[in-house]
């Protein structure tokens, strides 16, 4: 089953909009996707109730691509591109899935 990763970032200024679009620009998800092999779906989103918090939820094979990615170079050049345009509280949860139900397509 897959490994999902929630990043909840919670604006100090409560513009959560301008860090998503920042993460956005800064194409964070996609680059997960495209140096991760075992990235499989990554989602960037604002609360429907609070405009300052932004949750970027990915999905990978396995904790192991999670780990891979936390030790990524990729990763680490994110992090320091966005230190000085994010002014915000981070925090992140990880779930190992067992259980899925999907509609057939």
């Amino acid at each position: 089953m897959s490994y999902w990763t929630m990043l909840m970032i919670k604006a100090h200024d409560g513009n959560g909009e301008a860090i998503a679009q920042a993460h956005i620009k800064r194409r964070c998800v996609e680059e997960a996707q495209e140096t991760i092999p075992g990235f499989l779906h990554g989602e960037t989103m604002l609360s429907a109730e609070d405009p300052g918090l932004v949750c970027v939820m990915c999905t990978w094979k396995d904790e192991a691509a999670y780990q891979e990615w936390l030790n990524s170079p990729v990763r680490a050049k994110q992090t320091s591109d966005l230190a000085g345009v994010i002014s915000a509280n981070i925090t992140t949860n990880s779930f190992r899935s067992i259980h899925t139900v999907a509609k057939p397509e």
